[in-house]
């Protein structure tokens, strides 16, 4: 996926893009603005007087959540989902911290995730959505259905929110103030729910991103990875982080270590 030209000169006459990934980092250079988002935290998201359930996902697994209303939620690797006790007073509302997959169910009353950079309202319908507050970038992968996906905060430049239908997602940055509306595959989000990860004819540097969007952590890698083969076929069904981690170092021939979200790979 690529920006298109006329929307990025529209809004940053005087930057480039130099690389996008689908994990949200996005890296821009040439870059002479000082437009930057508000700082929001999952903290200042909460309404105040009012409690919240958390759930917190184990690092490097999957966590299964029903809400009060029988929405489901599939809760990535170390990420946290706030629930209001208000859910059910017309209140379908949740505050996200990382990476998770919504199933709702269909009501009359709105269903809200707002993370620190993002605020994504459907009535029913199945998306997907990354925003950790200790990284600057996020998206949101519709799978059904329709979706209104807009920035959390206030902003300086551009307050339109957009409307994704399926195949649409949103890239989002907030060190820049960027919200975008583009394309993607949806039987490559059908796989991750699954929960069927096949990696092959995959180099260390591609492998380290499958991981970071797979399992929704960060990976640094260390050392000099450029003599470890390629990783020619494998597969892992239901399979956590440190069960595919095992495989795989014997194959490439590096050491890790796993600590809350972020994985560090030695060669």
């Amino acid at each position: 996926m690529r920006f298109k030209p006329d929307t990025i000169s529209r809004r940053f006459p005087r930057c480039y893009v130099l690389a996008l990934m689908l994990t949200g980092g996005i890296v821009i250079t040439g870059c002479n603005t000082n437009t930057k988002a508000p700082e929001n935290t999952p903290v200042n998201l909460k309404t105040p007087g009012i409690g919240y359930q958390i759930y917190k996902g184990t690092t490097g697994r999957r966590t299964s959540v029903t809400l009060p209303d029988s929405s489901h939620v599939i809760l990535n690797s170390a990420s946290v989902l706030e629930v209001p006790a208000n859910y059910l007073q017309g209140n379908r509302s949740v505050i996200l911290d990382g990476d998770a997959f919504f199933t709702v169910v269909p009501s009359t009353d709105t269903f809200t995730v707002t993370s620190d950079k993002l605020r994504a309202t459907v009535l029913g319908t199945a998306f997907k959505m990354r925003s950790f507050a200790s990284q600057h970038g996020a998206t949101v992968y519709l799978l059904n259905g329709k979706i209104r996906v807009g920035k959390s905060y206030h902003s300086p430049t551009d307050n339109q929110p957009e409307i994704l239908e399926r195949g649409q997602m949103i890239l989002a940055n907030n060190e820049i103030d960027l919200m975008e509306k583009e394309t993607y595959h949806p039987e490559e989000l059908e796989t991750w729910l699954s929960d069927t990860l096949r990696i092959s004819n995959t180099n260390p540097m591609a492998l380290s991103r499958t991981l970071e969007e797979w399992f929704g952590v960060e990976v640094e890698m260390k050392g000099d990875a450029s003599k470890a083969p390629a990783i020619t076929d494998a597969a892992f069904f239901h399979a956590t982080l440190e069960d595919v981690l095992n495989n795989l170092s014997g194959q490439q021939h590096f050491k890790y270590k796993i600590n809350d979200n972020k994985v560090v790979i030695t060669f």
